[in-house]
């Protein structure tokens, strides 16, 4: 196959291309939910497919075809072409920053192949994931995603870069529901790994999915969050919420040149306290965000975002990169091969600190303690966030009191960043799915406990 896209980006250069790129990937994958005992899906699934990029003339043409012969490929580089013709006379003149030349095959470690188990093992983890859950109590019910996901994939580009790449993962995800008198409450939980179907043996599943469903149960005792300013101490998971969508998204370079980005122009300037330092990090060895090389063919970066307050860069892919004239941080992620390449986040976290837990709060009259993420809204253009917490707890007197549900919690962006009085040196990392331009993409957010003053709390709307 790498013969075969060598040869269609040597067309495509043939044909008068300034760039071209061509990325095939075959993967394998099953998607299963279990509610409440019964399997609602369970489904199995193969695709391959091409990806062609064509530069020309300053304009971007992209185009995707499942077949893979060689009347396939020239077909689809004939529309990536025309694409980009058409392009070049509309648009500015788009040029790409220099990438090193890599040839390279790389691979996550795989014990047993995801393709290779049989679907009826994946179903038996999750249904016992869901037997745990419910069985914490009679009116407790659950819903658990199980999506497994095995790809080759191969890049080669006109600059003279082949890599060839094997990856696996596993997600998992449950939701538990409590319901008493008419007040009904829930708890998600979701966890994930590189590598194949051993890695479940890690994950402790039924552990997991029993907690979640204990602590949707516990919320049913739960008071109403208050509403005002507070000294708000949150969690390495809600931390990581506030990492990725309110900074991290902010941080990406194709939008910060669109102007939808409240850290535009604000590099090198200070935009937080000193406790705040931000890392964008791709080489964490196992991390559900991790890559060795992104879909341009750019390795595999640590980034540092922010530093003691300071915003130090931009997440970029070539074109950014050329245009801001900054570092290629090999950002450039697709969904897979119907997609083309664009700025994405990958692990996204808040650099830990040197203080305990009990510190943080140790000074606090009256505050709260905010766990777990559950969504939210932002917008990095306006620099605003509301986020909502699964979990929170008063602090009176430096000490955890009462358990709080329905808490969210709203403010600026920059101001939140600039009211960081205390980090931890603890540290909590977790994986989601991150949305873009009509791509899903996989990543973890995290860090560690995080003081914020000052901070808007309202009941979840």
């Amino acid at each position: 196959m790498k013969e075969l896209l060598s040869w269609i980006v040597d067309e495509g250069r043939a044909e008068g291309a300034d760039y071209v790129e061509a990325r095939y990937q075959k993967f394998f994958s099953t998607e299963i939910e279990v509610r409440d005992g019964k399997v609602i899906s369970a489904t199995p699934g193969i695709e391959r497919g091409v990806a062609i990029r064509a530069l020309f003339k300053g304009g971007w043409g992209f185009s995707t075809t499942n077949d893979v012969s060689k009347e396939g490929l020239r077909s689809a580089l004939k529309m990536a072409l025309k694409m980009a013709r058409q392009a070049s006379a509309d648009t500015e003149l788009i040029t790409l920053a220099p990438a090193t030349v890599v040839v390279d095959k790389v691979e996550v470690p795989v014990k047993e192949p995801l393709e290779e188990t049989p679907i009826d093992e994946k179903i038996k983890v999750l249904l016992e994931a869901d037997k745990s859950a419910r069985s914490v109590a009679p009116s407790v019910k659950a819903t658990s995603n199980y999506w497994d996901y095995s790809e080759e994939k191969i890049i080669c580009t006109s600059d003279g870069t082949e890599i060839e790449i094997k990856n696996s993962w596993i997600f998992f995800g449950i939701w538990a529901y409590a319901s008493e008198a008419g007040l009904i409450q829930s708890y998600r939980d979701r966890f994930a790994m590189l590598g194949g179907f051993e890695v479940t043996e890690k994950m402790d599943v039924q552990g997991r999915s029993e907690r979640a469903a204990e602590k949707a149960l516990n919320l049913l005792k739960a008071k109403p969050a208050p509403g005002g300013k507070f000294t708000v101490v949150i969690d390495g998971v809600l931390a990581g919420l506030l990492a990725h969508e309110a900074i991290g998204h902010a941080s990406e370079a194709d939008s910060v040149l669109r102007g939808i980005s409240v850290l535009r122009g604000k590099l090198g300037k200070k935009i937080g306290s000193k406790y705040v330092t931000l890392i964008d990090d791709a080489t964490i060895t196992g991390r559900f965000g991790s890559d060795f090389y992104d879909d341009e063919g750019v390795r595999a970066q640590r980034k540092v975002l922010i530093q003691n307050g300071v915003l130090k860069g931009y997440l970029t892919n070539r074109e950014t990169a050329e245009k801001m004239n900054l570092p290629l941080t090999g950002n450039a992620r697709a969904q897979d091969y119907r997609h083309p390449p664009i700025v994405r986040m990958t692990n996204t976290f808040f650099q830990p600190g040197d203080m305990t837990f009990e510190e943080l709060i140790e000074d606090i009259k009256y505050g709260i303690y905010a766990k777990g993420g559950r969504g939210g809204q932002v917008s990095p253009a306006e620099g605003v966030f509301q986020f909502g917490a699964q979990e929170a707890y008063l602090i009176k007197n430096g000490e955890l009191k009462e358990q709080l549900r329905d808490f969210s919690m709203s403010g600026f962006i920059l101001e939140t960043l600039k009211n960081v009085t205390g980090v931890a040196k603890d540290f909590e990392i977790y994986p989601s799915f991150c949305g873009k331009a009509g791509q899903l993409m996989r990543n973890t957010c995290g860090g560690p406990h995080v003081r914020i003053e000052n901070i808007i709390v309202g009941g979840r709307a």
